[in-house]
């Protein structure tokens, strides 16, 4: 076909170190796009087990092939050449396949992903050559990412190469950023994202957070990142930062790396929720917004953990703590992941924590008394009061001053009788049953809301909790 093939890119980096390689990158050189295209189309599909090829790239065109021998995708492209970008079918006839090997070499991110390995046929088996034009297997050995030729051309071609840069030195444990490159992609993250989509940005962010949280959000900080990233919290440096290392660095303890992807990212906006959080309702729509700005997976389901985070907060003021917790652990699937969340915000904050293991294991155990359909035949109208007498007669059942269903009804008549005194007089338009179900009072309210009972709910997660060990 005319074309020379080179292995480029990551595979090649990966397989220098002794990793296994991920997606396999070709570069063909002596062809145009256009007519690379037209050559894979060509190529016998069925017997290379090639399934579809994509065109995709605006910056660097490629063609994203699928096989049935490859999980990942096999990129193939023309030498990252200025020229790439001409008008027309874009052929270089006549020019040197090295040239425009190393050409494309020079317009790659790091030393590292730079190298060059030529393939070629002989006597019908296949041979290779390596070509290092910047010397990315030293920077290897030396354990260091350097930018190629003048990093600052790097970043501005793809600032997503800012993080990409922090994203690589966190996977490789032991890396460092090479000083000029360090230097530069400071001056260039002053213009940190641009019109980068967020969707790219999380991506980066989200291994590199994986791989390592605490460095991580200390190079986003160092580099002004993190508060461009989230532009609500300001004031970074003085305090909130170091809460949200030492979040993940209990997290860690804890669970080990990598981290859940749900606590990842809800200790990196624990901060902000509970900023938000201070009023008397628990509604978090800037941290939500700042979760779908930077393209969360599933945004409400962190924003869930947070906002059951800070009620756990607040059950030292609550006179029903033991039954609040039980209602907010046994909606979770994942207890196991809102303990964690839980013990690691309060000790960032040096603020000293509740053990709620022992009283969710005595409340798997515990049966329920009274339930919500009793109630409203008592004439408690549906609605808050339904769901305050449930809580009072939980928590009393939970301590154990109420043992029997009987005990459990005369204390609920009691409160009844005490609000109705208190309430005497006061009837009205706001009296009135019309009155909104919360999430508790539908979830308790027996035959009446159509629900059961959540104490199976309870046992379940108490089975999860022993499985996952203490937080």
């Amino acid at each position: 076909a005319g074309g020379q093939p080179w292995i480029v890119g990551g595979f090649l980096r990966d397989r220098i170190e002794g990793l296994p390689g991920g997606d396999l990158d070709l570069v063909i050189t002596g062809v145009g796009l256009d007519r690379l295209g037209r050559l894979l189309r060509r190529l016998p599909a069925k017997r290379l087990g090639i399934r579809r090829i994509v065109r995709a790239g605006k910056t660097f065109p490629v063609y994203k092939v699928r096989a049935t021998w490859s999980d990942g995708e096999i990129d193939v492209a023309p030498p990252r050449c200025k020229r790439t970008k001409e008008a027309g079918d874009g052929e270089r006839r006549g020019s040197a396949g090295n040239a425009e090997a190393w050409e494309d070499a020079s317009l790659r991110d790091f030393t590292m992903n730079a190298i060059l390995f030529r393939i070629r046929a002989d006597r019908g088996r296949f041979r290779g050559e390596l070509f290092d034009p910047f010397d990315g297997t030293g920077d290897l050995r030396r354990m260091r990412i350097r930018g190629v030729g003048n990093p600052s051309d790097r970043f501005r071609e793809d600032p997503l190469r800012i993080l990409r840069a922090i994203r690589q030195k966190h996977e490789r444990p032991g890396f460092s950023i090479e000083k000029d490159t360090w230097t530069a992609l400071r001056r260039e993250a002053e213009s940190f994202p641009g019109t980068l989509p967020g969707e790219r940005i999380f991506a980066e962010l989200s291994r590199s957070l994986s791989a390592n949280p605490v460095g991580t959000v200390t190079d986003l900080h160092r580099t002004g990142i993190l508060a461009r990233l989230l532009p609500e919290i300001p004031d970074w440096g003085s305090g909130p930062l170091a809460r949200t290392k030492r979040r993940y660095r209990v997290l860690e303890e804890s669970l080990g790396r990598p981290l859940p992807e749900l606590l990842l990212l809800a200790a990196l906006l624990a901060d902000l929720a509970e900023r938000e959080g201070r009023g008397p309702a628990l509604h978090l729509p800037r941290t939500e917004r700042a979760a779908r700005r930077l393209h969360f997976p599933r945004p409400r389901d962190v924003v869930r953990i947070l906002t059951d985070l800070l009620r756990l907060g607040r059950l030292r003021a609550s006179d029903t703590p033991r039954a609040r917790a039980e209602a907010i652990f046994s909606r979770r699937k994942d207890p196991e992941a809102l303990l964690a969340l839980y013990s690691a915000t309060e000790r960032a904050a040096s603020r000293g924590e509740t053990d709620f293991r022992p009283m969710l294991r005595k409340a798997g155990r515990t049966p329920r008394l009274l339930a919500g359909d009793e109630l409203l035949a008592m004439g408690v109208p549906e609605g808050p009061r339904v769901e305050e007498i449930l809580l009072q007669v939980r928590e009393a059942t939970l301590t154990g001053a109420v043992a029997t269903r009987n005990q459990a009804r005369d204390l609920a008549a009691g409160l009844l009788a005490r609000k109705g005194t208190a309430r005497s007089g006061h009837r009205g338009r706001n009296s009135s049953s019309r009155v909104s179900r919360s999430p508790i009072s539908a979830r308790t309210s027996g035959r009446v809301s159509g629900t059961r009972c959540p104490r199976a709910a309870i046992s379940s997660n108490m089975k999860k909790l022993d499985r996952s060990g203490p937080a």
